[in-house]
């Protein structure tokens, strides 16, 4: 059996049921492209199991704060990050600010501690990426319209982290930031994304589709 753990935030998380106690493997999934990527992959291979971790409005603190029961303590093949929007996010919202350096210092620090626990490990990390909506588009959640060269400016240091830390460790990069991109010169932002951050149904599809494209040859 191989097992594919996914950590993240609302992106990864996309409503997933986390009572232990209910038994329903798809709501367990989410909704968004995790649930899209285990469909295909379970499918084809009776022998892949996808396990869904993402938390809701996790910051790269909260992922590292748990990093050991949610992550060392578990036994996993091939684990998937995607993190970093709340970074921004939060820091305009709560003025609760990671900055770049410590985005990478921890992001390091947990792929060190997964490399020393589990060096057989294979790592997936995903750029992170935002979206520019025009204000009548959004509901709610419009400071990153508002504040947008400043958001853009931070998600693009986070990427080029998650490229770096990508290529430290060996790891696969899914190239999130400009896979948005090119798809927003084909279809609006609004297409992709429905608030600026969240995905979706052709947004989470898409990111589905370049995660199994960039692990071509390993699954």
């Amino acid at each position: 059996m191989m097992t594919i753990l996914f950590q993240g935030d609302s992106l990864t998380d996309a409503c997933r049921e986390k009572d232990t106690g209910g038994n329903d493997p798809n709501k367990k999934l989410g909704v968004g492209y995790v649930n899209f990527i285990a469909q295909y992959l379970m499918s084809k291979d009776p022998q892949i199991q996808v396990l869904n971790h993402g938390v809701n409005g996790s910051r790269i603190t909260d992922l590292y704060a748990k990093w050991k029961d949610d992550v060392l303590k578990i036994d996993f093949h091939i684990l998937s990050i995607l993190c970093g929007v709340n970074d921004v996010r939060f820091s305009l919202r709560m003025n609760q600010r990671t900055d770049t350096e410590e985005f990478g210092f921890l992001y390091d620090k947990m792929l060190y501690e997964v490399k020393k626990e589990k060096p057989e490990t294979i790592l997936v990390l995903c750029e992170p990426f935002l979206f520019k909506l025009n204000r009548d588009e959004v509901t709610y959640g419009t400071d990153i319209i508002d504040d947008w060269e400043q958001c853009d400016a931070s998600i693009r240091e986070q990427a080029i982290v998650v490229r770096k830390l990508a290529a430290k460790y060996g790891a696969v990069l899914v190239p999130g930031r400009k896979l948005f991109a090119d798809a927003c010169q084909k279809a609006p932002a609004s297409h992709w994304s429905v608030d600026g951050i969240h995905l979706t149904v052709a947004g989470n599809g898409l990111l589905a589709r370049e995660w199994l494209r960039c692990m071509k040859g390993i699954l």
